[in-house]
């Protein structure tokens, strides 16, 4: 049977609730998921300095086999994401060919300063909307238009992760899953 693959990209400083969150509940619902190292090393140091091993590096992701792309926020993750060519690179051609993105928190700055929120509702952390270049800014904990998901924060990070399964997969599987989780 063919498995859904999500790629989650982890650079130092970022969010460890957002990555692990919706690396989770991902594979919970049945997809594949694979933790990404950006910086060279299989362990990553998030925000709060919790340190993750991950199950691949920037080089082994193979764009073609893959449903989605996610960028967790946290600082300075993001900002490490947003300065790595080979990062904007794969989101580029994620985007092109009409695959999933996902961003939550500050994240979605990636995606703004790229100018792929152009026309498209979408939420970040507060206080980054001015990075979401041409998107109509929504206060919600999770927006999806087109095949770009965005989340709010870490508070938003279950609803976001939710929103993955559904979109991904369907409705029913969320549903499963929230009531499975004891999710209010």
């Amino acid at each position: 049977m063919f498995m859904k693959r999500v790629y989650i990209l982890l650079a130092s400083g970022f969010e460890e609730v957002e990555a692990l969150t919706p690396a989770d509940v991902l594979r919970r619902a049945g997809l594949e998921v694979f933790l990404v190292s950006t910086t060279g090393a299989p362990y990553v140091q998030g925000s709060h300095h919790i340190v993750v091993k991950t199950d691949c590096f920037l080089d082994d992701v193979r764009a073609e086999e893959a449903a989605m792309l996610l960028l967790p926020g946290g600082l300075p993750g993001t900002t490490n994401l947003a300065a790595h060519e080979k990062v904007k690179q794969l989101i580029r051609h994620f985007h092109e060919s009409h695959k999933w993105l996902a961003a939550i928190c500050a994240a979605p700055m990636v995606l703004g300063e790229m100018r792929l929120l152009e026309g498209r509702r979408a939420t970040c952390y507060p206080g980054f909307e001015k990075h979401l270049h041409g998107a109509q800014y929504v206060e919600e904990p999770a927006v999806c238009d087109g095949r770009i998901i965005t989340g709010r924060g870490v508070g938003a990070a279950m609803a976001f992760s939710l929103e993955l399964v559904r979109q991904l997969i369907d409705e029913a599987t969320a549903l499963e899953l929230k009531k499975k989780m004891v999710v209010a």
